[in-house]
């Protein structure tokens, strides 16, 4: 998995009892993604995901997808966690510490694997 993918989903809750993307196998908080289901939620709610490994494959295709766009970080957080949802600046710095980068990093010099994964 992607280490911005890691860094990320500590941001969005993953791991913590009760929170729902660790809840829902979705480290990412991805609404929707191609192993995500919506079945006895919200349609644009937080999506279910079957297996963990899957949570972890469909967040690193988001990340990548944008990547292949163009983005800079800063673009991607804002996209990704909008601030009319979000305190995307405390994001930003949280994951550009994280990442050790600044906001306007490319996003696709951040692709590297994780030491770990």
């Amino acid at each position: 998995m992607l280490k911005l993918a890691l860094v990320m989903s500590k941001e969005e809750g993953f791991g913590l009892a009760g929170k729902i993307p660790t809840i829902r196998n979705n480290p990412g908080d991805l609404r929707h993604s191609p192993h995500s289901s919506h079945e006895g939620i919200d349609p644009n709610a937080i999506g279910k995901i079957d297996t963990l490994q899957h949570g972890w494959d469909d967040f690193d295709r988001q990340i990548k997808l944008d990547a292949g766009r163009g983005l800079t970080l800063r673009g991607f957080i804002m996209k990704f966690a909008p601030p009319s949802e979000n305190n995307s600046e405390g994001y930003l710095n949280y994951v550009c510490k994280g990442m050790g980068c600044t906001p306007e990093t490319p996003l696709n010099h951040l692709l590297s694997e994780a030491e770990s994964g």
